[in-house]
């Protein structure tokens, strides 16, 4: 009994430290897709992700496209960070 529930334990733990890291991962070909997607056609911006932060560049047309797109990059599972290096081309 003690040699089962010690495997059940173990197997587990090894579970959740394997699953961690792989659902902690971020893909930047989303986020970046994300981002363009909410950005707009007259916007020309950049992602980049490392770790869990997005830092975005360029410009927006418009102050709403630059919020939409800010918004897209946290909502993406593994973001904790968006940083902002933009502006606005008017």
């Amino acid at each position: 009994m003690k040699n089962s529930i010690r495997t059940i334990t173990t197997t587990i733990a090894l579970t959740a430290l394997l699953a961690g890291p792989a659902a902690a991962m971020v893909s930047k070909s989303n986020v970046t897709q994300d981002v363009l997607r909410a950005g707009g056609s007259g916007s020309n911006v950049f992602v980049n992700v490392e770790n869990d932060v997005a830092t975005i560049t360029g410009y927006f047309e418009t102050a709403t496209d630059k919020t939409r797109a800010i918004q897209a990059a946290k909502a993406n599972t593994g973001i904790d960070r968006v940083v902002d290096l933009t502006t606005l081309s008017n």
